[in-house]
């Protein structure tokens, strides 16, 4: 006898079709996890990454330019200034530094002495991303006899305004009334001839510090008194052995040294972490991933140790 055609399934075979759907959709979330946990970490890392390289190249730009000079015996005497070595960096810490940083620069084409004394600069020879204010720094470099180096300086004048003036040979330039501090004879200005260089410059600090429960680095402009901007960061938080950022100070024997005007080259290093933790080994404590850079800047004009 014949029987009709089988339909449907049994409940063992629906059984068994949803334990085999329910492993195949735990692999394919176990891979998706997995892949989107993967990509949530390099995204972490290279954020990371490149938090602690932009740091570096900052430090590398902002101290590559400072250096030093000395105010010699001979020029002592010629400008009224005693006589020392003076350094741009004007304040040093492990995790924090000011220094005068420059804003720009230009070669001088007159000067016009008199109670409200101004420094000519010619316009075509200033390069700055900024027009002067009037709590920045000029220096200017005096030459006392053209036949000797022994007598020469720079002059740092306070900036109390700019604005356009034609230099005296003819052309366009920028006038920049200076105030001339103490004890710096008024009449060292004579010395400053045309085609002098001249830098424009501004107290900067750098350094470590916390904030939303995090530890970043940051700058801010000592002169115009502003708040700390973060550049970089997360970093790791300090303690004893460990410190986010770290700044060691050498001299020319490149031993470490405390003294501003000994320093000849600066050593940074940076330990970052990721912004968010990241897991390890153990998928039940996720934990933070570490990048430390550590590299060297010279002065300006300090040979390399």
């Amino acid at each position: 006898m014949l029987t009709g055609a089988r339909r449907g399934f049994t409940l063992v075979e629906l059984a068994l079709a949803m334990v085999l759907a329910l492993l195949v959709g735990g692999v394919i979330h176990r891979l998706l996890f997995q892949g989107q946990r993967l990509a949530r970490t390099q995204a972490e890392r290279m954020a990371l990454h490149d938090n602690v390289r932009v740091a570096a190249q900052v430090v590398a730009g902002e101290l590559g330019g400072i250096g030093y000079d000395e105010i010699t015996a001979e020029a002592s005497v010629a400008l009224g200034y005693p006589a020392a070595i003076r350094s741009d960096l004007l304040s040093l810490e492990p995790g924090a530094v000011v220094y005068l940083a420059g804003r720009g620069g230009g070669h001088v084409c007159g000067v016009v002495p008199g109670p409200a004394p101004e420094i000519v600069v010619l316009e075509s020879s200033w390069e700055s991303p900024r027009a002067p204010r009037d709590t920045d720094s000029l220096v200017v470099f005096a030459e006392s006899d053209p036949a000797t180096g022994a007598d020469d300086a720079w002059i740092h004048l306070g900036v109390v305004s700019a604005s356009p003036r034609s230099c005296p040979g003819g052309g366009a330039g920028l006038a920049v009334r200076v105030a001339l501090p103490a004890p710096l004879n008024p009449a060292a200005l004579a010395r400053i001839t045309p085609g002098a260089p001249v830098r424009l410059a501004e107290v900067m600090q750098m350094r470590y510090y916390q904030s939303g429960g995090k530890s970043w680095f940051g700058m801010r402009s000592v002169s115009t008194g502003e708040a700390i901007t973060p550049v970089a960061g997360p970093l790791a938080d300090s303690s004893p052995g460990v410190r986010g950022l770290t700044l060691t100070y050498r001299d020319a024997a490149d031993a470490p040294t405390a003294d501003p005007t000994a320093v000849r080259s600066v050593e940074l290093t940076l330990l970052g972490v990721t912004d968010q933790p990241v897991h390890g080994r153990d998928l039940r404590r996720p934990l933070v991933d570490t990048f430390a850079l550590t590299s060297r800047v010279a002065l300006r004009n300090a040979l390399r140790p």
